[in-house]
C-alpha cells in the first residue's frame, strides 16, 4: 500500500473525539492532484484520496495497471471538511467530527459513470483493512450520497453496504426523519 503524506495538509480541525464512521466519496475531478488543488482553494478536505494509478492518470481509460497512490491529506486525529450535512453520525456528533473521509479520483457522470480501475478498488480495500486495524473506534461505513442525498450521488457505482460488510463495518444509513429534518 502506497500511502504518501501531503507535505502541506488540507484544511482540518483538531478532533475532540475518536472517529466512528468512514465516508466514501469520489472526487469528480480528473486527477487527485487537481482535486487537492481545488480542495485547498475552497477550504475543504478529505483524509485520503486514492489515485487511479501510480502516475495519477486523468481517466480510467488511460490508467496504467500500476499501484495507485493513496494521498493522506489530513491526519486521522483531525477532522476534515468533506460532508456538507448536519445529519448526526452514530454517537450523535456531526459527520465531519466523527468520520474519516476517503475519496476515489473518478469523474462522476450520472448517466455514464467512469469505472474504477481494479487496482484502485484494491487500494481502497487495503486502506479500509489498515484503518480497521489502526483505528479501533471505527465501526460504521457509509457513502456521501447516503448522508447528503439531496445534492450528492457519489461515489457512483460503488456498493457501500457490500464494502462495509466485507470489512466488518456496519453500514450507516440515516433515518428518513433525519434526512427530512436536516435537508436544507
Amino acid at each position: 500500500m502506497n500511502i504518501q503524506l501531503l507535505p502541506s495538509p488540507l484544511a482540518s480541525r483538531q478532533r475532540q473525539n475518536q472517529p466512528v464512521l468512514i465516508v466514501l466519496h469520489a472526487t469528480a475531478g480528473a486527477t487527485a492532484a487537481s482535486s487537492i488543488s481545488h480542495l485547498r482553494s475552497v477550504g475543504l478536505s478529505y483524509h485520503y484520496i486514492i489515485t487511479r494509478d501510480a502516475r495519477d492518470s486523468a481517466k480510467t481509460a488511460t490508467a496504467e495497471n500500476t499501484e495507485p497512490i493513496i494521498y493522506q491529506c489530513v491526519a486521522n486525529n483531525r477532522h476534515a471538511f468533506h460532508v456538507g450535512s448536519t445529519i448526526p453520525a452514530p454517537g450523535g456528533l456531526g459527520i465531519n467530527k466523527s468520520s474519516i473521509g476517503i475519496s476515489l479520483a473518478n469523474i462522476q457522470r450520472k448517466n455514464n459513470p467512469e469505472p474504477y480501475p481494479a487496482k484502485q478498488i484494491a487500494a481502497l480495500n487495503e486502506l479500509l483493512a489498515h484503518l480497521k486495524a489502526k483505528v479501533p473506534s471505527l465501526k460504521f461505513l457509509t457513502t456521501h450520497a447516503v448522508v447528503q442525498p439531496w445534492n450528492r450521488a457519489d461515489p457512483l457505482a460503488l456498493k457501500g453496504a457490500e464494502i462495509a460488510a466485507k470489512h466488518g463495518f456496519q453500514f450507516f444509513r440515516p433515518t428518513a426523519e433525519q434526512i427530512e429534518k436536516h435537508t436544507p
